[in-house]
């Protein structure tokens, strides 16, 4: 086992109370991380003391613990217990010193950093603040413990970054009006029950920062770059490649090659790669479509572990869960196209439900009934390029107007 790993391992076993237990199995891989680049999580699974090891991985004993570690930001994420009862040796005797414990292995104080939102007999629940405004975080703070003081489960929230925009939130709905009515947008939805489809304007989910600048509500979608721009091609392409099964999950690293990605674990595309990007989505377009040449716009670019996706969407079509997109994949250094997703194939679920009816209600009239209903909350995010965290708007609603009939309905309830 390499030496770095194993001193983590050990740093584990000191930390949950482990020191009697039994290593099984441990991995590495690869993850995109909400705080630009990728992370290399460490997952391992711990038997109890006197316990055999398992002839099925999927099927662990009572009282083995599964953790899962950073490498990147060196902090434990996650440890869950399987099962009821606890093997390990107790961490600590009340709630005050459990969050000592969670301060000592997260930086996070109670009261300042981070305030209790739930509190049981044997466990907390908290989320992370700045100056009394919640912060976008990797995860959250959960704790749960035994009567003996053994974990049983914990998350621990992790933070990119100590510097935070010192600033007073003055943002009002009014003053980014444009802004807000950009992100009141056409969505179309199946109604099961009735086999047909509805149209409804709904409010996307973005973090507005003070300087107007638009941020992503998924944080690991600011290393993408976002092209919007039509493909085209004048002539046939015979472009072949060879479908390789892409694991659903990055797939397990050696130990060398977690450590060669954390040397230098960013993973914002170069002009140059995007370049070559465009042009293998082209040709893959017009090799499977060739009559819907200017049809397609190469909507986001974004590299992941071991592949860059491309994602391409039908022009002219309206926002939901069934517009026509392709999902590409390419090799990270070749730019070959390894496989594809096409998402006619979730449509065919729908096949036979009824168009929607036509639409009667203006996007401007739709944002006059809804105006009221938005909400513009502060939140911390974090801001990838600047390296800080901003003081942002989160823009929501949990409304809709229908297309239709200008009625609004609950979005939860569609």
């Amino acid at each position: 086992m390499d030496q770095r790993i194993e001193t983590v391992l050990e740093e584990l076993k000191v930390m949950l109370g482990l020191k009697q237990f039994v290593l099984h199995t441990h991995s590495l891989s690869q993850e995109v991380s909400a705080f630009g680049g990728f992370d290399i999580l460490l997952t391992a699974d711990w038997l109890p003391p006197a316990t055999e090891a398992p002839l099925d991985d999927d099927i662990l004993p009572e009282g083995t613990v599964s953790t899962r570690y950073s490498l990147r930001f060196q902090q434990l994420r996650l440890a869950i217990t399987q099962g009821e009862k606890s093997f390990a040796d107790p961490i600590a005797s009340s709630e005050e010193a459990f969050l000592k414990w969670s301060h000592q292995h997260t930086g996070l104080r109670a009261g300042n950093d981070f305030v209790l939102t739930n509190r049981t007999g044997n466990g907390i629940e908290g989320l992370v603040v700045h100056n009394d405004v919640p912060v976008q975080t990797d995860g959250f703070l959960e704790l749960e413990w035994d009567e003996s003081g053994r974990i049983i489960h914990c998350m621990l929230p992790l933070l990119a970054s100590n510097d935070f925009d010192e600033v007073f939130f003055s943002m009002t709905l009014e003053a980014i009006e444009p802004l807000v009515r950009q992100q009141l947008t056409a969505i179309r939805l199946p109604i099961e029950d009735e086999e047909r489809f509805a149209d409804y304007y709904a409010i996307d989910e973005v973090f507005i920062a003070q300087d107007g600048t638009v941020l992503p509500y998924f944080s690991e979608e600011q290393s993408a770059y976002f092209p919007r721009i039509v493909l085209r091609w004048e002539s046939v392409s015979t472009y072949q490649y060879e479908r390789i099964r892409i694991q659903p999950f990055s797939c397990e690293l050696s130990s060398e090659e977690a450590f060669s990605i954390l040397s230098n674990p960013g993973n914002v595309l170069s002009d140059d790669a995007v370049k070559h990007c465009l042009q293998s989505a082209t040709k893959f377009l017009s090799s499977q479509i060739p009559e819907e040449s200017g049809e397609w716009e190469a909507y986001r670019i974004m590299q992941q572990p071991g592949n860059i996706e491309v994602v391409c969407r039908k022009l002219g079509e309206i926002a939901g869960p069934l517009r026509r997109k392709l999902l590409i994949m390419l090799n990270k250094d070749t730019y070959e196209v390894m496989n594809f997703m096409d998402s006619s194939e979730m449509a065919q679920l729908f096949e036979g439900f009824t168009q929607p009816r036509v639409e009667t209600v203006s996007q401007e009239e739709a944002f006059e009934k809804m105006v009221t209903y938005i909400t513009l909350e502060p939140k911390y995010v974090y801001h990838q390029y600047a390296g800080t965290y901003k003081l942002c708007g989160l823009l929501d609603s949990e409304e809709c107007i229908d297309a239709v009939t200008g009625e609004l309905k609950q979005l939860n309830e569609l």
